[in-house]
């Protein structure tokens, strides 16, 4: 059957298509995704990078494949605009992965010294394809752990000095503001800070009842989290895990996020992925009771330029 592929057109539904595609996708692959759903909206929403705030950069950070019939099949897409890419192809597509590799090394390889992109474990066809074309693995690994949310069920926080809430209840988003810039320090000022913020809470999927916060006596926040859920596949991402650093080592990641698991299982979404790169996560990630884990290995190619 014949292909082709264009550019993503910001002014089309192209957006909505990727998501649609991730869900369908993440149908097969379950808990072996590629992609959740919070982190292709995430890529729309989250103008933390000032390179999202400009359409043009959207057109050339995706590339879409279709069958004959205008079916989306698959895209190659840059999360940062940046050497970094993923590609997403439906299952009976795999054997266009090598035409979508070369596809990159030839449009974005120029425009970088080398290029870096993932690999599940599970995927030795696709791994043994890049170690073909001049891909090996460095030293980056993500490790994405399964939970059972039920497991959570009767968790309870015995420390009354704080409160677990949703921002459906706290509503203090300049608070928030505060512990998520401790966390993630910022170039740009608060104001424009917080003006993002709001933006990429316009997103489609972005809901307070699953947005959380420890927070103390004097009301500052301290630890939180925010769940992705995907509600076709009765799955949550748990992303934006962080501990205000005058709050350190003291078990308060660990809280919020089995709290925020109890909640989960309290709305039938039984099960929650939890990712980590550093050291540091991956420890902490690792002593909260996952039911299974997998590696993302990360692969480099040098271009030259």
């Amino acid at each position: 059957m014949k292909t082709y592929h264009r550019n993503f057109i910001y002014e089309s539904k192209d957006f909505d298509n990727m998501c649609s595609f991730i869900l369908e996708d993440n149908k097969l692959r379950k808990e072996h995704f590629i992609w959740h759903i919070g982190r292709i909206v995430d890529w729309k929403y989250n103008l933390s990078n000032f390179s999202r705030h400009f359409p043009d950069n959207y057109c050339r950070g995706a590339q879409l494949w279709f069958d004959y019939f205008n079916n989306p099949i698959g895209f190659v897409i840059s999360e940062e605009f940046n050497n970094e890419f993923s590609i997403l192809l439906k299952n009976a597509y795999s054997f266009l992965y090598p035409e979508l590799l070369g596809w990159v090394r030839k449009e974005w390889g120029c425009k970088h010294k080398g290029l870096v992109t993932q690999a599940i474990e599970t995927q030795t066809g696709y791994i043994k394809i890049l170690e073909s074309n001049g891909y090996k693995r460095n030293e980056n690994i993500e490790l994405t752990r399964v939970f059972d949310t039920s497991l959570y069920k009767n968790f309870m926080i015995e420390d009354l000095s704080i409160s677990f809430l949703s921002m459906a209840e706290n509503k203090d988003y300049s608070e928030q503001a505060i512990l998520r810039r401790n966390a993630w320090p910022k170039t740009y000022s608060d104001e424009i800070d917080l003006q993002i913020k709001e933006y990429t809470r316009r997103s489609p999927i972005y809901n307070a009842n699953f947005d959380f916060v420890l927070v103390n006596k004097e009301g500052r926040h301290i630890s939180g989290c925010e769940a992705f859920i995907d509600y076709e596949n009765n799955t949550a991402e748990i992303e934006r895990v962080c501990t205000h650093s005058d709050f350190y080592n003291r078990g308060y990641a660990g809280t919020v996020l089995k709290a925020c698991m109890r909640k989960l299982y309290e709305h039938n979404i039984l099960t929650a992925f939890i990712s980590g790169s550093y050291d540091k996560s991956i420890h902490l990630y690792g002593k909260l009771g996952h039911v299974k884990e997998y590696t993302r290995f990360s692969y480099e190619c040098r271009t030259g330029e």
